[in-house]
């Protein structure tokens, strides 16, 4: 039943908080009358990023699931990074918690102690300022965020517990610190990552290489064909060092990340891997592999490249893939040769969903349904998963057709050998 004066939440607002302030509002004195108000049960652990829940508190305030779900909770950043989104949806919606942890790898990440609640001085007073009171707000909350992505100062940490309902203090007047540089550039490309996937955007992922390996490869960043761990894991760990007092990488999760690309993490260990990354400098081509035939390719590259973008007819995907190189590739060169093109976002249709379904449900190749559509392999994931048993299916479909195929094939080494007696 919807509460008729349950009154809005706010832009950039936690679940949490907005529970908190309508604790506050209804003068209430008891947290489980708060809980059983707008979730239906007491007690009930509701976090700051992932809470549980949404689909009871949205009809009890009138508001969408999705809505809620999709703008006040981290669930899509963590739904790109974790191999049952679908799972991950139903549990968030519902009153019970106890796949959360699991299904969104934060049980496995080890970064509890990153995961308080976090505000910013500077924020309690723009918000008293416009509404009159402070607020939790949600692009704080990610695990890695260590500053105010608006302000640029240090975020306040504040332990609570998840089954009371409790606002920011309103009242703040210690002094603000000054983020760190690399504070404030995580904290940037955390909020790019959770905007992308927000929007259903790739702009971080195009820019970084789509994999921590491709970055390494344009860093230059190899002791003949192996990466230079020895380097890489040194700048991880003072990286770490400095932003946490921490260390969150393990070396065999480094080397998970860099060589198997369907591995599973909590996204804050791939993209802080990825800024890591970014951190190494390029290394330069010495003189005697300037003759080297991969040297010679590469200018041939460029050159085609240069070519194919003054011919103004294609666009910067399909330049990449004539080239054989990343798009990141033909956006430096046409920037250096001074060639202007036109970024293309592409929006994925609901005719283009539909036509995927169909035919993943047929068993296509993800990489086939990616080529044929003209969008990316990460793209086409991201639709199969969103359809509630359709991995689950696909699972099963490879394997009846792995057991088919080798039932045949013993079917046909019988009929060729019959002299051979059959075993018991």
């Amino acid at each position: 039943m919807t509460h008729v004066y349950a009154p809005p939440i706010y832009e950039d607002e936690t679940i949490y908080s907005y529970v908190a302030r309508l604790h506050i509002y209804w003068a209430e004195t008891s947290h489980r009358r708060t809980a059983n108000r707008w979730f239906g049960k007491s007690p009930i652990n509701i976090s700051q990023s992932l809470p549980i829940g949404v689909n009871y508190l949205a009809e009890a305030t009138g508001y969408s699931t999705e809505k809620l779900l999709t703008h006040h909770t981290l669930y899509p950043l963590f739904a790109g990074f974790c191999t049952r989104p679908d799972k991950l949806k139903s549990t968030m919606l519902s009153s019970s918690g106890r796949d959360v942890a699991n299904v969104s790898n934060i049980a496995q990440a080890g970064l509890r102690e990153l995961g308080s609640s976090k505000y910013c001085p500077e924020c309690l007073e723009q918000d008293k300022a416009i509404y009159g009171i402070a607020f939790w707000h949600l692009s704080h909350q990610m695990h890695g965020i260590t500053c105010c992505p608006v302000h640029s100062i240090c975020l306040r940490n504040i332990e609570y517990s998840h089954r009371e309902f409790h606002l920011p203090p309103q009242v703040d007047v210690c002094p603000r610190q000054i983020a760190s540089t690399h504070a404030v550039r995580l904290t940037y490309l955390i909020s790019r990552f959770q905007f992308d996937y927000l929007y259903g955007q790739t702009d971080c992922l195009e820019e970084y290489e789509w994999e921590p390996m491709n970055l390494l490869h344009v860093k230059h960043q190899f002791k003949g064909h192996n990466v230079d761990m020895s380097l890489l894991m040194k700048t991880v760990s003072e990286l770490s060092q400095v932003l946490f007092s921490s260390q969150i990488l393990t070396q065999n999760v480094v080397h998970n990340l860099l060589h198997k690309p369907a591995y599973v993490c909590h996204p804050l260990k791939f993209i802080f891997l990825s800024y890591a990354i970014d951190q190494l400098p390029t290394k330069p081509i010495q003189a005697a592999v300037a003759q080297s035939k991969n040297v010679e390719l590469h200018e041939q590259a460029r050159l085609q490249c240069i070519r194919l973008l003054k011919t103004q007819k294609y666009s910067l995907r399909e330049v990449a893939r004539r080239v054989n190189r990343s798009v990141v590739f033909v956006k430096t060169i046409a920037s250096q040769a001074q060639i202007p093109f036109e970024k293309r976002t592409q929006f994925i249709t609901f005719d283009i969903t539909a036509r995927i379904e169909a035919a993943a449900r047929e068993g296509a190749s993800r990489r086939v349904l990616a080529a044929q559509e003209g969008i990316s392999v990460a793209a086409v994931e991201q639709i199969i998963q969103s359809v509630k048993g359709l991995s689950e299916y696909r699972r099963k479909l490879r394997k009846s057709q792995r057991q088919e195929s080798a039932r045949l094939a013993l079917q046909r080494a019988i009929q060729n050998n019959p002299s051979v007696p059959e075993m018991n």
